[in-house]
């Protein structure tokens, strides 16, 4: 049986090896820093696989003044050889508490939120000049992109919209003949259950 004495005495002796190699260890899990440039020319769309979690209204539906489209994706072709032409990709977002970038353009999948990863969202990533369009906003460049019309099923308003815009954004769609087989409905909170439920308008 070796006594803790040997143990310790033969510990002391590789010390400076140990730290050594701790060190090495921990110099190589510095986090990469990302590089901005190499994805430039990349957008995101953020999809969800429901349009109730509260994430998707905040931050990409004005607080809930904007609104959110539900999309059949067997019709909205975002996986044809036109949208691949574009090096189009579509990954579902994984839980990840850091990032140490080894590929950049993984990283707009995977990059982490300072609140919880929501597993509900998907990212689709598109080339900026495949854009139908271009727009300055704040002093931002923004890419705008044509909607599949066809595959738009439901058109949901967001639960801060008043009833006075809702019946005008009904009116327009049902006079429009891309978007007149769409449904249009708004989401509002149910006080009894706390929970956003679809109204018709």
């Amino acid at each position: 049986m070796i006594s803790f004495e040997y143990f310790e005495q033969q510990s002391l002796t590789k010390r400076e090896e140990i730290e050594q190699s701790l060190v090495v260890e921990k110099h190589q899990q510095v986090l990469q820093p990302f590089a901005y440039e190499s994805v430039a020319d990349w957008r995101v769309f953020s999809l969800f696989s429901t349009w109730q979690p509260t994430y998707l209204w905040q931050q990409f539906g004005a607080s809930g003044k904007g609104m959110v489209l539900e999309f059949d994706l067997s019709k909205s072709g975002f996986k044809t050889d036109s949208y691949n032409q574009h090096a189009q990709h579509l990954s579902k977002i994984k839980r990840v508490q850091h990032w140490q970038p080894l590929d950049d353009l993984y990283y707009l999948f995977h990059r982490p939120r300072e609140d919880e990863a929501d597993e509900l969202e998907w990212r689709l990533l598109r080339k900026l000049d495949a854009a139908d369009r271009q727009i300055e906003v704040n002093g931002a460049n923004r890419a705008m992109y044509k909607v599949p019309t066809k595959a738009v099923k439901r058109v949901i308003l967001g639960f801060g919209c008043s009833a006075e815009y809702c019946q005008q954004v009904k009116l327009y769609l049902s006079q429009d003949i891309f978007y007149r087989h769409c449904e249009c409905v708004q989401a509002q909170l149910d006080p009894q259950t706390m929970r956003l439920q679809l109204v018709a308008i």
